[in-house]
């Protein structure tokens, strides 16, 4: 049977929608580390654990881990970009102008390439790279966009010179083994030996009996998907940053293939993101998200998440239970 993943934050972090949560069947909840603290999850994790006890029941608790990230830097003002324009992105602060883009990633320069291709704002703005200086590259804007502070940049094609876990996010790690958390969501897994780097840090530290589970989310799993899968506990289909990194069209493709060798070799697989987009604002879901959850499901996924949806959304008890409907009546078949 599917099972419903649900991450935490403010629209569910409190005893009523818990136990709500519980009594639908919700066994799963996740912290998603890039948008928690230690303080705040703490304070979350110790009111699930009285809701445990008030139910006599149990929620598994999984950390996902930040990974280093990729971003522009604070801007004072949004700056606009229309298609066709050329412009910078420098990767030293004191170097930017004012219609240059920095980022924090050192190595830009040296690994990106002439046609390069870089996805900003998680891939809503993409631009291509057409001259390399000492200190920047010249990129040209391939649609008109406003970009913010603070955005994510994927590098699609790329070998980022960049570990898989920050120093911070062996610090969480060590965290979720002091507070009842019974999962690890690596991020941007790359070969069966991130996982395996874990594995070791968590055995050191008497901790081997938590999961790990491997997300799915960027290029350079292809070729390693068998090691991966066989180093893991669990496998999540990351599709939010899979689809900058990938061609959009074929997600459903590696969807697909994942989910079958996660089967061939019975680990439990995780299908995620923007499952029921629509509802974090909408009472009611499209009939495309109806139709994802349920081809999930046929493709025998043991988990379908909800993350902003449950996290920030207005309606976090209305998309689980039509989550609930579409996977009992796809289980029908």
């Amino acid at each position: 049977m599917t099972n419903i993943l649900v991450t935490m934050w403010p629209a569910i972090n409190n005893t009523e929608m818990l136990t709500k949560l519980y009594n639908d069947g919700v066994r799963i909840l996740r912290f998603n580390f890039p948008h928690y603290d230690q303080e705040s999850a703490l304070k979350d994790a110790n009111n699930i654990h009285e809701v445990e006890k008030k139910l006599g029941g149990k929620f598994d608790l999984l950390l996902d881990t930040s990974w280093p990230q990729i971003r522009t830097w604070v801007l004072t003002t949004p700056i606009s970009y229309t298609i066709g324009e050329k412009f910078r992105i420098v990767v030293k602060e004191n170097k930017r102008g004012d219609r240059d883009l920095f980022c924090d990633y050192p190595k830009l320069i040296n690994d990106a390439q002439i046609d390069s291709i870089i996805k900003i704002d998680s891939g809503l703005f993409d631009v291509k790279v057409i001259e390399k200086w000492s200190e920047s590259l010249v990129v040209e804007a391939l649609i008109s966009f406003t970009v913010g502070s603070r955005r994510h940049v994927n590098l699609p094609g790329i070998h980022c010179d960049l570990p898989t876990l920050t120093p911070q996010d062996f610090d969480d790690t060590l965290f979720a083994t002091k507070n009842g958390f019974s999962h690890i969501a690596m991020s941007f897994t790359r070969s069966g030996k991130d996982i395996q780097w874990l594995r070791d840090f968590l055995k050191q530290n008497n901790w081997s009996q938590i999961k790990i589970m491997a997300k799915i989310e960027n290029q350079e799993w292809i070729g390693n998907l068998d090691e991966i899968i066989d180093a893991s506990d669990m496998i999540m289909v990351a599709r939010g940053d899979l689809w900058t990194e990938l061609p959009l069209e074929t997600i459903p493709v590696h969807q697909m293939n994942i989910i079958k060798k996660c089967k061939e070799k019975n680990k439990p697989v995780i299908v995620a993101t923007q499952m029921l987009e629509t509802m974090i604002t909408n009472p009611i879901p499209t009939r495309a998200e109806v139709s994802d959850i349920f081809y999930a499901v046929r493709e025998w996924a043991d988990y379908v998440m909800l993350s902003g949806e449950t996290a920030v959304g207005k309606y976090p008890l209305q998309c689980v239970e039509v989550m609930k409907k579409v996977i009992e009546q796809a289980e029908k078949l």
